[in-house]
């Protein structure tokens, strides 16, 4: 009999037990057993179908499951701690052989409580690697919520489950966690070492690579849901960009230019100090010591290749790219791009009158727009920048520049809105920017600018940065163009006064004349008088909006990008790392530190008095967060502002285009009433009541809008919405040298400026 109960601790089937479903009892055709012997029996049995069950899950596991360290942690059970209880039933087989006092008694009789005691200790540990095998891989997968758990899963899983009372379970819960992140560090020193993703187990990696797989010069990024807890999002950051380095440089090689500097380092020669670092770390591991390796890394890559692969100046370059014409930093950009969308709208309409009859108040932004014709508006809007320079034989090389890499195409729309990267889920949700677009307003189709990234800047900035930006350049373009559109009223001559002017006195000496300008005289007066409530609108609203642009774009963006920019081209004066001296250390080690300083004091030995340029990856760190306030500041991710404020704009176009159909309507009336040209097809008469109640009634919309846009600025003010991050106002770098978000205005600034000009206006009214 106890033969038979080693045996199946062992994992083989024995005729003492019999299954049951999912329970295992004592075989009846043993009719001897008393209740007691039954009962112990009953918990031997027990553990042999854990064990067994066991064994063969974890087979099934090792061979099958898609985790390498799933596998890895599977395994360690496997070879550690069913080894473990198999050496225990050796063991007990052992002292029952050599007649051991502590488990045979008296007789050589060997009490069967002292069996089942030897092994009392592994019920709640091979119960929970049960429990932890099913986690790794249930028995029905496909049902749901039942999904494999993943490699990082597994590995939050066994962090978790050593904070518990039970020092077995701890110890196990340990000893496999230690595998799994060491499973989990080889892939990582696979991607930082190298720039290459997982041979095995890639899926189950938090970097993946986006666009198609068979691409030469793939994209990578990065999945929060297979990022282990312990990695901080500042690590998860600087671990893809070091991947994405290192892929970059084998794919496309180092820039030549590199301004002086002396021969960048190979990434191979670099490699026996980054991988001295990632030897250093220890499992479990911790997430300061990591990212404090990761950083080692990252900062021995960019100060030796990197900074060569991105060079400060063609940073600054590409940044003054997007600030100039993204951003509306030349103002002519905006006019010319605005005035030649307009021209061609024009034209369009021109075409489509000719062939059929618009219906009154019909504006022309319902007139649709091909990808040729948009791209054509560009080319004239480059074309008219040009020349307006005032010298021709110095070239401007951020407006070639621009022109080489920036086009204008039509929307593509996709699911989900652009947002600005970041690494917490937090982050994330306040980065998404509101539903509300305004890239349809500059033509009759959705356009978004675009900038074609050059190698190598797109390790610099992301498509989705350039999506955030395009959308602010909608934003910050469909202001301007409502205010050019409103001011361009006061410049036609027929609208602001008499046009023509009257004859002069030979004709209006006589009673004929003086009756004909008489007659132009109360016409005029009609219609100025008609149109008092219309420009007093629109002085209202361009004064709005010149206060909006004003605050947007010069105490924001202008300020912002200043600080920026500011904290750019101050170089940081941190030390180079020098190799500490470790007498204890093995000849490999030393041979190891001696390479590492070899290296470094070949790169800065020429520099070590000059300070040090910023590191690439902080700056691409810093450009996110100058873009994160920029929007925070702009208020384009508060939803109420950014619809109220779309549909005054849209409200505006329709009131521009009613005046201007008004005006052509009075040219036709003054024509037929003074020179007898009439059209028989036309009833202007009736035509002119209908534009001028369209008129009026797209003016009190306009007076609500403008109403409601102010009313929901106050209630920002009121609710203190904060509009930027950080300290306070011009701060630069802090302690880590890290770039620290200009902090701006709020929206009181804006309006204090509204209220003066609104009691001016009253002031002006009561004199």
């Amino acid at each position: 009999m106890l033969h038979e109960i080693l045996l199946s601790l062992s994992g083989h089937p024995s005729p003492l037990f019999e299954t049951k479903g999912d329970n295992i009892t004592v075989n009846e055709s043993f009719p001897l057993l008393s209740h007691p012997e039954k009962a112990l029996l009953s918990s031997i049995g027990q553990l042999s179908k854990i064990h067994r069950d066991l064994k063969t899950h974890i087979s099934r596991i090792s061979s099958s499951h898609p985790s390498t360290i799933c596998r890895a942690v599977t395994s360690s059970i496997q070879t550690i701690h069913l080894a473990r209880f198999q050496q225990k039933i050796l063991d007990v087989e052992e002292r029952i052989l050599r007649k051991d006092s502590s488990i045979v008694g008296a007789y050589q009789i060997v009490p069967l409580a002292a069996v089942v005691g030897e092994f009392e200790e592994y019920h709640r540990v091979l119960e929970w690697l049960w429990q932890l095998a099913l986690f790794i891989h249930p028995i029905s997968p496909k049902e749901p919520g039942n999904a494999s758990s993943t490699g990082p899963g597994l590995i939050d899983k066994l962090r978790h489950e050593s904070q518990t009372g039970y020092p077995d379970i701890e110890n196990a819960a340990l000893e496999l966690g230690k595998v799994a992140e060491a499973a989990w560090l080889r892939q990582l020193a696979t991607w930082v070492l190298y720039g290459r993703l997982p041979a095995y187990g890639a899926h189950d990696f938090f970097v993946h690579q986006t666009g198609q797989s068979d691409s030469t010069f793939p994209d990578f990024e990065t999945d929060n849901a297979l990022l282990p807890k312990f990695v901080a999002p500042e690590t998860a950051a600087s671990i893809l960009f070091i991947g994405k380095s290192l892929n970059h440089i084998r794919n496309r090689g180092v820039i030549q230019e590199t301004y002086g500097a002396q021969k960048p380092m190979s990434e191979l020669e670099l490699l026996p100090i980054h991988l001295r670092f990632l030897s250093e770390l220890v499992v479990p591991l911790s997430t300061a010591a990591l990212f404090q390796a990761i950083s080692a890394i990252r900062l021995s890559l960019s100060r030796n290749t990197l900074q060569q692969l991105l060079p400060l100046p063609k940073v600054i370059q590409i940044l003054e790219l997007l600030r100039e014409f993204f951003l509306l930093g030349r103002g002519e950009f905006a006019i010319s791009l605005v005035a030649e969308a307009d021209d061609r709208l024009r034209s369009r309409a021109r075409q489509l009158s000719s062939h059929t009859s618009s219906k009154v108040g019909d504006s022309v932004r319902g007139v649709l727009l091909k990808e040729n014709e948009i791209n054509s508006i560009l080319s004239k809007t480059w074309s008219m920048m040009s020349s307006l320079q005032r010298n021709e034989e110095m070239i401007d090389e951020n407006l070639e520049l621009a022109r080489d890499l920036i086009n204008l195409t039509i929307y593509k729309p996709v699911n989900n809105r652009p947002a600005i990267p970041d690494r917490s889920k937090a982050s994330h949700q306040r980065s998404v920017l509101t539903e509300t677009s305004f890239n349809d307003i500059l033509v009759s189709v959705p356009v978004t600018l675009n900038l074609d990234i050059p190698s190598p800047f797109d390790l610099f900035i992301t498509s989705s940065e350039l999506q955030v930006y395009s959308s602010l350049h909608s934003y910050l373009l469909a202001i301007r163009r409502a205010h050019l559109h409103l001011a361009n009223l006061w410049r036609q001559s027929s609208l602001r006064r008499e046009y023509p002017p009257p004859p002069g006195p030979s004709f209006s000496s006589s009673k004929a004349g003086q009756k004909i300008l008489q007659r132009r005289r109360d016409r005029s007066n009609v219609r100025n008088s008609q149109m008092r409530k219309v420009w007093a609108t629109c002085a209202a609203a361009i004064f709005l909006l010149s206060e909006m642009d004003e605050y947007f774009e010069g105490q924001i963006v202008d300020e912002a990008w200043t600080h920026f920019h500011a904290w750019i081209a101050a170089p940081t004066n941190k030390q180079r790392p020098t190799p500490a001296d470790h007498s204890t250390q093995s000849d490999v080690d030393k041979l190891t530190d001696s390479l590492r300083s070899s290296t470094l004091t070949t790169v800065s030995s020429a520099r070590d008095s000059e300070p040090l340029p910023r590191d690439p990856e902080v700056l691409a760190t810093a450009q996110r967060r100058f873009l994160e306030t920029v929007t925070q500041a702009l208020l384009l991710r508060d939803a109420p502002f950014t619809r109220l404020l779309r549909t005054m704009l849209v409200h505006i176009d329709e009131l521009v285009a009613y005046i201007l159909r008004l005006q052509s309507i009075q040219q036709n009336l003054d024509l037929e009433e003074d020179e007898g040209v009439v059209d028989a097809l036309a009833n202007n008469e009736q035509e002119q009541k209908d534009v001028q109640l369209e008129l009026d009634r797209s003016r009190k919309r306009i007076d609500g809008d403008m109403k409601a846009v102010v009313g929901r600025l106050r209630e920002l003010d009121a609710a203190k919405v904060d509009t930027a991050f950080g300290g306070d106002e011009f701060v630069g770098v802090d302690e880590k040298q890290e770039y620290v978000p200009w902090r701006g205005p709020g929206v009181e600034r804006l309006l204090m400026k509204l209220d003066f000009g609104r009691a001016s206006e009253n002031n002006m009214e009561e004199e």
